[in-house]
């Protein structure tokens, strides 16, 4: 399953191109046909923002409630959901949204 450049029009990206290609702050990645630069869209920046924001909150919940001894619940609500935030914007880059043209220059 290729994603289409929105430059050019041609299904050029393969998912794991797409998901590296970087959110709307980054440089993006080249189109393998016409070299355009291209970023993930709107779409991800909001997933990736919520997502990262759960985590967060989990974070910080973890934080206040466990008691500081037990290291075992701290890395399984604090570190995991972060991990999982990362992991599950990276999939969702994969697959979903659309590219757009890369508005930063390198």
């Amino acid at each position: 399953m290729k994603h289409t450049c929105p430059h050019c029009g041609k299904k050029s990206f393969s998912p794991l191109m797409k998901a590296r290609c970087g959110g709307m702050s980054s440089a993006g990645k080249p189109c393998p046909e016409c070299g355009v630069r291209c970023v993930n869209g709107k779409v991800s920046l909001a997933v990736n923002s919520i997502l990262r924001l759960a985590a967060f909150v989990m974070i910080i919940i973890t934080y206040f409630i466990h008691e500081p001894g037990n290291y075992m619940q701290i890395f399984l609500f604090g570190a995991v959901p972060l991990i999982a935030a990362f992991v599950l914007g990276f999939l969702f880059d994969m697959f979903f949204g659309k590219l757009i043209e890369a508005i930063k220059r390198q």
